[in-house]
């Protein structure tokens, strides 16, 4: 029976796995935030990923949702950002704001594209994941 990790073991492993398998996204990494990524898959298909790294927040994986639909499930916790959605004000009155993680703002192939956030809640999710973005084209 495999042992129990703490929130920051996860993510200390899921960036090490990411670490390994994409390069470092042209954007950079984010501090202690946010780690962006670039894999390619196996016929040359160039995606990008954000990883949130941030002690407050889950391991999430930020993926183009064209490369992830076929993945996301019902036992999979998910949630899918349109594109259409950005820069809506919640209020009539409000100032419109971008409507994800600022980090994907200099990401330009993440940032005004249909996206789904994964929430990771073991290293072995994570590795389902990258081993489906592998081969989609």
């Amino acid at each position: 029976m495999a042992a129990i990790m703490t929130r920051q073991e996860l993510k200390s492993a899921c960036l090490a796995m990411l670490d390994q398998n994409a390069v470092e996204h042209p954007a950079g990494h984010q501090g202690k935030l946010a780690a962006r990524y670039v894999l390619r898959s196996k016929v040359g298909a160039r995606i990008g990923l954000m990883f949130e790294k941030s002690d407050k927040t889950k391991p999430l994986l930020w993926v183009e949702h064209r490369f992830l639909r076929d993945l996301v499930h019902d036992d999979i916790e998910f949630k899918v950002y349109p594109a259409s959605s950005l820069y809506q004000a919640d209020e009539p009155d409000e100032k419109q704001s971008y409507g994800r993680h600022a980090a994907l703002k200099s990401m330009r192939d993440l940032a005004h594209v249909d996206l789904v956030r994964l929430t990771t809640d073991r290293v072995e999710q994570l590795r389902t994941f990258l081993t489906h973005l592998a081969t989609v084209a």
